[in-house]
């Protein structure tokens, strides 16, 4: 099924929302903006990439892309980022990049041996314990404070990064993993992780085995930064590109100027693609009672009722299980919601209905959803509606 709403600058509803139907990523919503350029997508896989609209002319902030959504495909070892890619994720999207070389041959894990906290773990975890180290160490020559003081400049894409930091024991065994790949030598390199156990010890791992060891904060070890990207899913993009602190930014530039929000975009049309459906779609009124389809899944039917008036719910399958629909009584006549052949609302009979037959107040409004093929069940409302 392939449906296109035309908007022609109209806003989407305030609580539009969309069902992808499906598990492998064939279903996927388009909005495109009246340039016909893609502005937001998401698939059923679930990721979601949308266009950042800025006045900056490209901007890479803690790895993320905002002016176009990257269609790369990474592999161990690409030149990407200011650097060499050693991870990437299954989706062959999100990568962890190292450095091209050593930071340092022999340095202190911090300044003094008092508790950080730098305790998470996993990957991406080092980014958060480099925060935290620094903050706690303040300045100085120790490990954290040297990756998070580095800083690349790429001569042939011309773009500067200096979103760096101390990999996590996890990070680093990812590293170990790829060390040819990469070009890392057989030392042993400071984590960004503390000894719990220990506040006086740090973790380290040894490259020509892939062990960890806990070692004195005192003792000096190699240091290979390293920088994770791209990023491009919505929900970490920032408001304004003004607000990120940290992040790469065009070299001949280094600092935004400008009004660097990100602009309004005026969707033009949205398309649903595969099995998906339209969730929820603006608001339908009507004088008279009216016969619903599942087109109308999602919207809210106002129903003037000077007179008594009927709204038909539709025929329904296993495969509309989730849909909503919502009725606002305007008016003192009789309101009924009544269920199609051989469908249940509530506790009402196969075809039965739900009603509110109040004068005073002249209003009421009721929310149902279908929760099996069969039935629907009322999630939200107010006033006194009753099944029969």
């Amino acid at each position: 099924m392939c449906l296109v709403l035309g908007l022609a600058g109209a806003a989407f509803a305030e609580d539009a929302e969309v069902k992808l139907n499906s598990s492998d990523g064939t279903t996927k919503l388009v909005v495109q903006d009246n340039a016909a350029t893609t502005v937001f997508s998401a698939d059923s896989d679930g990721n979601a990439y949308m266009l950042g609209y800025s006045s900056a002319s490209k901007f890479y902030g803690d790895g993320s892309t905002l002016t176009n959504v990257s269609t790369h495909t990474f592999k161990i070892g690409d030149s990407y980022g200011g650097g060499i890619v050693f991870w990437v994720d299954a989706a062959g999207r999100q990568v962890l990049i190292a450095a091209t070389a050593d930071q340092s041959a022999g340095i202190k894990w911090s300044n003094d041996a008092t508790a950080t906290g730098a305790n998470r773990e996993g990957v991406y975890a080092g980014k958060a314990n480099t925060v935290i180290i620094s903050t706690n160490q303040h300045a100085g020559s120790y490990a954290a404070q040297l990756c998070a003081d580095y800083s690349v400049t790429d001569p042939v894409a011309n773009e500067y990064y200096d979103d760096w930091y101390l990999p996590s024991k996890e990070e680093l065994s990812q590293l170990y993993l790829q060390k040819g790949a990469v070009g890392v030598g057989d030392n042993g390199y400071w984590s960004s992780n503390e000894y719990v156990p220990n506040i006086n010890f740090a973790w380290r791992v040894y490259f020509s085995n892939g062990l960890m060891f806990e070692n004195n904060k005192s003792e000096v070890f190699y240091v290979r930064c390293i920088r994770a990207g791209p990023s491009t899913a919505i929900g970490t993009l920032p408001i304004s590109a003004e607000s990120v602190t940290g992040g790469a930014y065009l070299a001949s530039t280094q600092t935004f100027t400008g009004a660097n929000t990100f602009k309004e975009v005026t969707a033009a049309s949205a398309t649903v693609t595969g099995a998906a459906r339209l969730g929820h779609a603006p608001v339908s009124a009507a004088d008279a009672g009216i016969t619903l389809t599942a087109a109308d899944f999602g919207k809210t039917i106002t129903v003037n009722s000077g007179s008594a008036q009927t709204v038909t719910l539709p025929a329904v399958t296993a495969a509309d299980i989730g849909a909503t629909v919502t009725v606002v009584k305007l008016g003192e006549g009789k309101v009924t919601v009544a269920a199609a052949a051989s469908t249940y609302i509530e506790d009402s009979t196969s075809g039965g209905a739900i009603y509110n037959n109040a004068a005073v107040p002249a209003y009421a409004a009721i929310t149902l959803r279908l929760v099996t093929a069969t039935q629907w069940l009322l999630v939200g409302g107010r006033g006194a509606w009753i099944t029969q």
